[in-house]
């Protein structure tokens, strides 16, 4: 164990000597947080403010019907309403984008409205910009709420008279709970993500780039036991991956922490990052790092070079973050079969633990499975290391 510890610290010194590796692997996850969410927010506040102050251009063909329909809404702010007296050069300049919609009203729209039935008009806009029409039907629905209003009160009839049923809403989900379905996809996310990257570049430079140097040779020639020599370095590599998803984490600490000025839902969130989750968690990435090393290790004492090492090595990150997606995906719960399957099983596990609704058995079945897989990537990574033809390529 000495042996390993010494090995460990060895190559712990000469990894952090390495100012790359800090940069990559410490500085950039941790100023990467704050940085990326504040521009986002900051993004989407200017570009609703933007949406919401942009005046809309919207045309109307009477066909022959009375302007009253339009004279209410005409009053409201940031719209402005053009007459056509053409109705297919009205279709064309909202499919051109002249205009941003445009109103139809059908040949009988008043006689059906004053007779008491129902009158019909037809809404042209492009789906591609949804926002203006998400933000127009908002218009139309008041308007039509003013119809309706109108059209009891012509019949003495009691506002409510058109819904004869009212509905209250109850909703007897905790905030922590609807974030965990929603959000609690990203946290693992993230995490793998972080962890694997952080694990790759110690995992290439202490197997292949010490190949490449030509100081292997000098490493398995002193007296210590190959398997020592393979421990101590497997033991970095997954503590660097370890360290980068550490380092996510206080980012994200921090971002949360600097966004809850005045945000109960970001307050909210900062509450369920609880000592309790973040232990349950570590708990499931030490393995998980365990089995990055172990699949990377082989690779990297295989190949000849850093840069076919590297080469190879970067394809694998989609085989961790199209798992990991399954996390944003509805319908997936951590059940009996989910828990078997690798990087699923955790998001799935993460998501569960902060809705507060993970499931004692499969979050068992969950470690104990990635337990016998990072003991699977690390037998591989013995056989690989043990093979001369390897070392010395």
């Amino acid at each position: 164990m000495k042996k390993i510890i010494i090995i460990a610290k060895k190559e712990f010194l000469d990894m952090f000597r390495d100012k790359r590796t800090l940069m990559r692997m410490i500085l950039i996850p941790l100023l990467a947080f704050p940085l990326i969410m504040y521009l986002i927010t900051t993004l989407q506040l200017a570009q609703s403010k933007k949406e919401a102050e942009k005046t809309l251009e919207i045309g109307y063909y009477l066909n022959g019907q009375s302007e009253k329909y339009i004279e209410k809404m005409d009053t409201a702010a940031n719209y402005t309403f053009t007459l056509y007296s053409d109705s297919v050069q009205m279709q064309k300049d909202v499919k051109s984008d002249s205009i941003n919609l445009a109103i139809l009203f059908s040949a009988n729209f008043d006689s059906n409205y004053q007779s008491g039935k129902q009158a019909a008009y037809s809404l042209y806009y492009r789906q591609a910009d949804n926002e203006e029409f998400d933000r127009f039907q908002k218009l139309l629905d008041l308007r039509d709420e003013d119809l309706v209003q109108e059209r009891l009160k012509s019949q003495n009839l009691p506002v409510n008279y058109a819904q004869p049923v009212q509905r209250n809403l109850h909703n007897q989900s905790e905030v922590k709970e609807v974030i965990g379905k929603y959000a609690g996809g990203i946290l693992p996310y993230i995490f793998l993500a972080f962890c694997f990257m952080g694990c790759m570049l110690p995992a290439i430079d202490l197997f292949a780039g010490e190949k490449e140097r030509g100081t292997i040779e000098t490493l398995l020639a002193s007296p210590v036991n190959r398997v020592h020599l393979l421990v101590g370095k497997m033991i970095v590599v997954a503590a660097f991956g370890l360290i980068s998803a550490s380092v996510v984490l206080i980012g994200l600490f921090v971002s949360l922490n600097f966004m809850a000025d005045g945000n109960g839902l970001m307050v909210e969130v900062n509450k369920i990052l609880s000592p309790q989750l973040i232990i349950t968690l570590y708990l499931l990435l030490i393995p998980v790092a365990i089995f990055f090393a172990g699949i990377m290790i082989p690779v990297s004492v295989y190949a000849r070079s850093f840069k076919e090492a590297q080469s190879i090595l970067t394809p694998l990150n989609m085989a961790v973050i199209l798992p990991a997606m399954i996390g944003f995906l509805p319908g997936f719960e951590l059940d009996y079969v989910t828990a078997f399957i690798p990087i699923v099983n955790i998001v799935l596990a993460t998501k569960a633990m902060i809705a507060g609704t993970a499931p004692l058995i499969p979050l068992i079945i969950t470690f104990t499975s990635l337990i016998l897989l990072s003991a699977v990537a690390v037998f591989i990574s013995f056989k690989q290391f043990g093979k001369e033809t390897n070392i010395l390529r």
